[in-house]
């Protein structure tokens, strides 16, 4: 196979689409095994707790006893604050069992399914919206967190930060639109031309064209990242007043 055949775009086409084809299947294998199974996780220990909870206001202590072991079962033996969540649910088969009790027990599962919850949408999430993983809140700093104050209205610079996202939504979506407009018959040409193998063409005209390929790509790539950031920024924003 010469040059001129590897290189004409329908070939560098199937190869780009097979690379994207790869990302996304990868991406759907991770998305639908291990978040759903994550999802089957959190639904168990919700219903260990609930078990938990019945078993200690009654005081069968066997049942209980069982029921912590399942629950250790499903925890991470390295991890303190999988341990208090353990002993917290032994501490319910004390003689008598204070509300205090059964309140850390319930706060300190709830701090779990909630970091949990949140991983899985940071893991599910589109890479150019990942920040930082999240991290788990302990039990000591739960309890030492003040309560929220009263939700303060929206003021100027809550305004200007929307103003400032919307702004960012549309000048990429503009430079989006003038990109596909002024560069479709253009490249649909250039397609053409580089297509018919009839056509002998030079190895500088080859490069010539894939680098202006890749160079308008990517500023549209660059641009689609900006306008889907602002979206969200903007919709985060919007919704939080």
């Amino acid at each position: 196979m010469g040059l001129t055949t590897f290189l004409s775009s329908t070939v560098v086409a199937g190869l780009v689409a097979a690379l994207v084809s790869l990302r996304t299947n990868e991406r759907n294998i991770q998305i639908t095994n291990v978040t759903q199974e994550r999802a089957k996780w959190r639904q168990a220990i919700r219903e260990f707790a609930d078990e938990i909870l019945k078993a200690g206001r009654v005081k069968d202590n066997e049942k209980l006893k069982l029921l912590c072991a399942q629950l250790s079962l499903n925890l991470n033996p390295f991890d303190s604050e999988d341990k208090g969540i353990v002993e917290a649910a032994s501490r319910l088969a004390a003689a008598e069992t204070t509300e205090s009790q059964i309140a850390e027990f319930v706060d300190r599962v709830a701090l779990l399914l909630k970091h949990d919850w949140d991983r899985a949408k940071y893991e599910a999430s589109p890479w150019f919206f990942q920040d930082r993983e999240p991290d788990r809140v302990s039990y000591c700093e739960f309890k030492r967190t003040a309560p929220m104050p009263p939700k303060a209205r929206p003021g100027i610079k809550h305004w200007i930060r929307l103003f400032y996202y919307f702004v960012g939504l549309g000048c990429s979506a503009a430079i989006m639109y003038f990109l596909v407009v002024g560069l479709n018959t253009p490249f649909h040409t250039l397609i053409k031309e580089f297509n018919d193998l009839t056509k002998e063409k030079s190895l500088s005209a080859w490069a010539e064209f894939l680098s202006w390929s890749l160079f308008y790509g990517s500023i549209w790539s660059a641009a689609y990242l900006w306008f889907k950031g602002s979206e969200k920024k903007f919709l985060d924003r919007w919704f939080s007043k």
